[in-house]
């Protein structure tokens, strides 16, 4: 079974809680992310909460920040941890993305999305074929 390392995207964009709605869109569109981990001016690894593409769909007013929109529910998870106790997790708190910290030094590592797991889901080969029943 793959670890969470294996599967996560190591590219990690964060911005600061005073980043614009314009700004949010325009990282995450350059960088083809779905989530920004916001963070303190000036504090990279001091993550105060994540702004999703979801967030920015939802907000009509384009003038907020990044402290405006984000949310400050984090979820982490370790990076040698299993791709199924990160499921799980998803599953437990209803989100899509989950920060992943190294263990050893309690340091963000990447992120994990519910489509890198997906992405695992469809590449297993599986020896079983679907049945197709008409009626």
């Amino acid at each position: 079974m793959k670890t969470i390392k294996q599967l996560m995207s190591s590219l990690v964009v964060v911005a600061n809680a005073q980043s614009t709605f314009d700004n949010l869109m325009q990282l995450m569109t350059q960088y083809n992310i779905s989530a920004i981990p916001i963070t303190h001016e000036g504090a990279k690894q001091a993550i105060i909460g994540i702004v999703t593409e979801l967030d920015l769909r939802n907000w009509k007013d384009t003038n907020l920040t990044a402290m405006s929109l984000m949310s400050t529910r984090l979820c982490y998870i370790n990076g040698d941890d299993s791709a199924a106790n990160a499921a799980n997790l998803m599953l437990k708190n209803r989100i899509h993305h989950l920060l992943v910290k190294d263990k050893k030094h309690d340091t963000l590592i990447g992120i994990l999305s519910s489509v890198d797991l997906l992405k695992l889901v469809a590449s297993q080969s599986f020896t079983a074929q679907p049945i197709l029943f008409f009626v």
